[in-house]
């Protein structure tokens, strides 16, 4: 009887130590199903990213103000006969922040992509304060603008051109001349090596937004 005893205790014994290993097999197992990335991978991503960067000049990029610029155009700025008369494919801006007064805010300019502003002499073109109130709304005329590091009434000077001539544009009196082709000549024939330059495919290329 106790051999019986003695066997059956034994069984018993290998039983259960056999359980045991099954259930620490069970908890050890490793999950590969997630795929880790090495710092060399991750960097790569990171490389790919900014190589499709367009390459915008940073001044023309905020979308936050271009969405407030559209709420300001399509509200303030343009009657609904305008919004009417300009299809919808071409109801696109730019805009170009730049500080032309040193007070540390930036002023915004809006250069419209659309014929029904724009003649055989320009476009037009509207200066805003930072919180988006018009200075000057330039018609007929040309991109690219410059900005000169030249300060006159304490804002910078604004030079275009116009019927093949360069027009210096200074602020006078709480605005900018509206109209550079009525302006005599600069006295000089190209921008300064220091000037700013807006609105320039080349040089400053703009985003574009819609309103």
């Amino acid at each position: 009887m106790q051999k019986y005893i003695v066997i059956s205790v034994i069984l018993l014994s290998v039983f259960v130590f056999n359980s045991c290993q099954n259930k620490t097999s069970e908890n050890i197992k490793i999950d590969t199903s997630k795929e880790i990335k090495s710092p060399n991978e991750e960097s790569v991503a990171s490389e790919e990213k900014e190589s499709s960067d367009p390459g915008f000049a940073i001044q023309s990029v905020d979308d936050e103000l271009a969405h407030k610029i559209k709420n300001y155009l399509t509200s303030k700025f343009l009657k609904e006969a305008d919004l009417r008369s300009i299809p919808k494919e071409e109801r696109k801006f730019q805009l170009y922040k730049i500080d032309l007064n040193s007070d540390g805010k930036n002023e915004v300019f809006v250069n419209f992509l659309t014929s029904y502003f724009c003649g055989s002499g320009g476009c037009t073109i509207l200066l805003l304060s930072n919180d988006l109130e018009p200075i000057t709304k330039f018609t007929v005329t040309r991109t690219p603008l410059f900005a000169e590091q030249t300060i006159k009434n304490g804002w910078r000077i604004l030079l275009t051109r116009s019927e093949g001539e360069l027009k210096e544009l200074t602020y006078n009196n709480g605005a900018y001349p509206s109209n550079p082709s009525m302006l005599e000549k600069a006295p000089y024939d190209a921008p300064s090596g220091h000037s700013e330059i807006m609105f320039d495919e080349n040089f400053s290329k703009p985003k574009t937004y819609e309103f």
